[in-house]
């Protein structure tokens, strides 16, 4: 029962920093993309760390598409 508790405390934190990574990767579209943009990697980093995997590849890619956009464009 203590591991159960445990695992869900552990996947709530890291479901809130996937869901803000991906916000402030897609928020890094409409500001200063790169530091926008190197903070949602690095959200989404903390994320994959907290066994939230699909939310932190997902944040990670769009800070990364969002750094390439502020390059190029």
């Amino acid at each position: 029962m203590a591991e159960a508790i445990d695992r869900e405390e552990s996947q709530g934190w890291s479901l809130w920093v996937g869901w803000i990574g991906i916000i402030v990767g897609i928020a890094a579209f409409f500001m200063t993309s790169f530091w926008v943009g190197i903070a949602a990697i690095i959200l989404g980093i903390i994320a994959l760390c907290g066994k939230s995997t699909a939310l932190g590849w997902w944040g990670i890619g769009i800070g990364v598409v969002a750094i390439i956009f502020q390059t190029i464009f």
